[in-house]
Order: C-alpha cells, then structure tokens, then sequence
C-alpha cells in the first residue's frame, strides 16, 4: 500500500491538475492519425473525414442556434472543425470563426506573448493568425505571418455534412503546435460570426467579442485539455522513466526522516 502511495503521489508532482475550469466544463481532445488524411476544402467532405475526432456540440439563443465543435491532435498540428448550421445565410468574406489558445494557460487579464487566435472568413483559403504583444503602453494582439504549414479555410457545406442538409458556412483550421508549444492544457477559446444576423456565438459564453479581431483576454477563456495527456505526446518509456525515479527519490526521502 505504501508503494501504490507513493506512485500515486509521484505521479500527481509530474503531471499536476491545474486546469481552471472557470465555471466552463472543458473541450477534450483526442489523438487522431485519420486527420492526415483531412482534405482542407472548408467543409466536410466525405462521411469519415472528421469521425475520429472528439465532438461538442454548443446551443444558443433558447437552443435555435447550434454550433458543433470538432477536435483531434496528430503529430505536429493541432486540428479544428467549426460547423455553426444554424447560419443559413452565406455571407462571403463576412461570416468568420476564431479560435484561440493560451499557452501557458495563466488566465492573465491581459495579453501576453503566449497567446494566439486564429482566424478564418467565408469563401477565403487564406486565414490571419494573431500574437499577444506589448506595444504603445498596452498590450493588445497583433497580426503575425503566417506559418507555411498553417491551414485556416471556410465553404459552403454541401450534402455530406454530418450534422445538416441545409447549406451553411463551415471552417477547418490545422495548427502548428510548435507555434504554440506542446501542452495537454491550454487556454481555449472559440467564437462564430454570423454576419446575416450581426450575432458572435462565444464559447466560454461569458466571453463577449464585439468585432471579429476584438478579442477577449484569457482570464475569460476556457480549457482544452488532453484528459490521457497524448499530448503533447510524452513517449511511455520517458513518463514511466521518470514516475520510477521519482517514487524511488520519495521513498528515500521517507526513509531517511524516519530515521
């Protein structure tokens, strides 16, 4: 029994439960080799291309307002799929969908170096990231170049969307994770734009955005959170390594106090 104590507790300094819920269950991701083969058109293409992948589904407006949430990690990318069916009304250029990550998940009430959004309107192939920065005595986030493998892209859906026949926008994002740096709990955010009704769609809904690039601070985002810490992909081998070493170093430590 003494043992099975000190793993447990071993294994709760190497890999601490930090996440800051703020009253907003967390997003979970998966692990997903299938989303290699996503093909990055702005919508749902086929009927298994964003299957593997978890799912959460958003209601707002008394239910009439749905947005579905799709997230999955492989390898270097981070990998995002927004459908907001409720959006009947195709706005090219107009409708937008952001999604944001902390890095160090500090929930500041500014912003820092370690924020990102990331951006996409209707009918465009090209989408804008954003950096925190400190400049002109605030700070603020500002445009950065984008990264050649970055992906941010938004269509029309057609008849093989999962969750509606009716035709509305769609997004698909895959993001470098080494821009961010590897975590299994990240700061999140995400927000729609239905530019037919002058409407933002927020998730953590007490995040409010008034503009598509006026962001909200951290301290109002959610989580995102690995729940089997397959990212950022600590290989078995180093992880049980370092839960051995450390039960070991415990065990000594108590040893030598009792004495």
């Amino acid at each position: 029994m003494k043992i099975l104590f000190l793993f447990s507790l071993s294994f709760l300094v190497l890999f601490p439960a930090e996440f800051s819920f703020g009253g907003s269950d967390p997003i979970l991701i998966t692990r997903s080799s299938s989303m290699s083969q996503v093909i990055f058109d702005g919508k749902w293409t086929h009927s298994s291309e964003w299957k593997q992948s978890s799912h959460d589904m958003y209601s707002f407006d008394d239910g009439n307002s749905i947005v579905h949430l799709r997230t999955a990690h492989f390898e270097n990318y981070i990998y995002i799929f927004i459908d907001p069916i409720h959006d009947l009304t195709l706005d090219k250029d107009s409708d937008g969908a952001t999604v944001c990550f902390d890095a160090k998940n500090n929930k500041t009430d500014f912003f820092d170096d370690n924020d990102f959004c990331f951006s996409s309107s209707l009918s465009q192939n090209t989408g804008k990231i954003f950096q925190g920065t400190f400049e002109n005595g605030q700070t603020t986030m500002k445009q950065i170049l984008n990264p050649d493998d970055f992906v941010a892209i938004s269509s029309p859906s057609d008849e093989n969307d999962r969750y509606s026949d009716l035709i509305h926008p769609s997004y698909e994002f895959r993001i470098p994770i080494e821009l961010l740096e590897r975590s299994d709990n990240y700061g999140f955010y995400f927000s729609v734009y239905d530019a037919g009704t002058d409407k933002f769609f927020t998730w953590p809904e007490k995040s409010q955005q008034n503009a598509l690039y006026d962001f909200p601070t951290p301290s109002n985002w959610g989580d995102l959170v690995s729940p089997d810490k397959s990212l950022p992909e600590l290989p078995l081998p180093v992880m049980i390594l370092a839960l051995l070493v450390l039960t070991i170093t415990l065990a000594q430590l108590k040893s030598k106090h009792r004495f």
